[in-house]
């Protein structure tokens, strides 16, 4: 699974870190929470729960990776750190509610959810 979330500016194609930070700690949970994706999909939770789980798994993955996420982030390095940043929170959120996972055919296959 990987997720890559871009904030970028229009003018230069880069931003700094803490403007990157504050857009993918919205982004990346709104989009972990959509109805049709992996983690509404393959765990019995409702909106706010996902919500909620994936905003803090975020913040706790920001936090961990902060110090080696560059002060400007140019589009490459914005997809590099949102790819991790994703996984990190993927897992996160997959052990905090690793009882409440779907076993099926669909959930079960991660090329799925590519």
């Amino acid at each position: 699974m990987f997720l890559f979330c871009t904030v970028t500016t229009a003018n230069a194609g880069e931003v700094s870190k803490e403007v990157w930070m504050n857009g993918i700690s919205t982004a990346l949970p709104t989009t972990f929470c959509q109805s049709k994706q992996y983690f509404r999909q393959c765990f019995e939770v409702t909106q706010i729960e996902c919500e909620e789980t994936a905003m803090s798994a975020t913040r706790i993955c920001l936090e961990k990776h902060k110090i080696k996420i560059p002060n400007v982030l140019k589009l490459k390095d914005s997809q590099h750190w949102g790819g991790i940043i994703g996984r990190c929170a993927g897992r996160a959120y997959g052990m905090v509610f690793q009882k409440k996972g779907i076993s099926s055919k669909k959930c079960n296959n991660l090329a799925n959810w590519q």
